[in-house]
């Protein structure tokens, strides 16, 4: 039997919840956005009148302005968007309890083993469909068909509060080869320079030609155009795999010059990123620096551990290493990025050597233990370090708001 793998993607998320909370704006052009002070200010998510006045994600408060001047500007509330997301979720396991969660507004299920409890697909879809909107107060997006790939195109081509089934291969070989999942500007770049435009010229490549322009990755782009993809579903949360990376980064409110004002930025994305690893029981063992300068450039580096860990001070100490061995302040820098990987749910079991002088980790973890708990219970500036109450601007970076978190479809390449 083929699997049946919906996707079901959340429209408008960000802005349908403001719109729960504040009515009024569904009759104007409103857009959620960051706090331009902070220099967080673009557009993260818009209503469909915005939409219909040409504003689009990513782009800057002052350009979307200059498109709509009555645009309403709402700041995120991410309390409200996670409580949301858990509710629909929760509707999600009435039907299957393979639910992989890809990002807080998506999330793929696996409703192969569900049809015969419920009759059939069309009847799970507009279950779905309905009790979100009528329950919730939200619509979706759903897309239909035998692999992950395919349905989050799915629901990319349906329309607000619909579905739309992908049957077959030829289905989808008309569109544009942008439209394919992890298909970004770079391979787009090469694929065209090759006369290659739409998924089907990529299903019908070779595949070694493939792998001859894009390298391993060109494989990869083949399955997932033919409908090949075997990915399964992922239990959330279940296994070691559920989760395969745990990042945050964060736009500094001012260009770091020197590495007292990066150590304190690293702080709170180290803090930011254990606490994450902790309440998820897990541990990593490679550690990610992306940094971005004041001309945009990006660099990313990472190292890997002899031994796993779920520790901010391990976190923080590679990032400082990775960046003094690679980095200087020849020209500022003003994005930071923080991220492991290489997950597991086990502590690794280490040979000790007794003339190896080692830090006691049980130590640092309870100290760091204490410090989250306190932020529970008091608040996240409940408790800090001196340098951060020297430095209130830098020391509001590194919420946990800002959290980029990977499932385990994300493919690094």
């Amino acid at each position: 039997m083929k699997r049946v793998i919906l996707h079901c993607d959340l429209n408008c998320f960000f802005a349908s919840v403001e719109m729960l909370y504040h009515p009024q704006l569904r009759n104007v052009p409103m857009a959620v956005a960051g706090d331009p002070k902070r220099r967080h200010g673009i557009i993260l998510a818009k209503n469909v009148l915005a939409k219909q006045r040409g504003i689009k994600t990513a782009e800057t408060i002052g350009d979307a302005k200059k498109k709509c001047p009555e645009l309403i500007i709402q700041r995120p509330d991410y309390d409200s968007y996670s409580y949301f997301s858990d509710r629909v979720r929760s509707l999600y396991y009435e039907y299957t309890d393979l639910v992989e969660p890809f990002g807080m507004d998506e999330c793929w299920l696996d409703v192969t083993s569900s049809i015969r409890y419920f009759g059939s697909i069309e009847t799970i879809v507009s279950e779905i469909l309905r009790r979100v909107k009528e329950e919730i107060g939200l619509t979706l997006s759903i897309g239909v068909a035998d692999n992950k790939v395919y349905a989050k195109l799915g629901s990319d081509l349906a329309k607000e509060d619909s579905s739309f089934f992908i049957r077959s291969p030829e289905d989808v070989f008309d569109l544009p080869a942008e439209s394919l999942l992890y298909v970004g500007k770079s391979a787009i770049d090469r694929l065209h320079s090759y006369a290659i435009y739409t998924i089907g010229d990529i299903a019908k490549q070779p595949c070694g030609r493939l792998e001859e322009i894009l390298g391993k990755w060109g494989t990869t782009l083949w399955i997932y155009a033919n409908g090949k993809d075997s990915s399964p579903v992922g239990i959330f949360g279940s296994h070691d795999e559920a989760v395969r990376s745990i990042g945050n980064s964060v736009t500094s409110v001012r260009d770091l010059y020197d590495m007292d004002d990066l150590k304190l930025v690293l702080t709170q994305l180290s803090d930011s990123v254990s606490s994450r690893l902790r309440r998820q029981k897990l541990y990593f063992r490679t550690v990610c620096l992306q940094l971005r300068d004041i001309h945009l450039h990006t660099r990313s580096m990472r190292m890997t551990l002899a031994e796993n860990s779920d520790l901010g001070k391990t976190i923080f100490e590679c990032c400082v290493k990775l960046f003094q061995e690679r980095c200087d302040f020849t020209v500022p820098y003003r994005s930071i990025g923080v991220s492991v990987s290489g997950l597991s749910a086990r502590k690794d079991t280490v040979q000790l050597n007794l003339l190896e002088e080692r830090p006691d980790q049980e130590r640092i973890r309870k100290k760091e233990e204490a410090v989250e708990e306190i932020r529970r219970r008091f608040g996240k500036r409940s408790i800090s370090t001196l340098r951060m109450l020297e430095d209130r601007e830098l020391s509001g970076t590194g919420s946990e708001e800002e959290y980029t978190f990977f499932p385990s479809s994300f493919h690094e390449r």
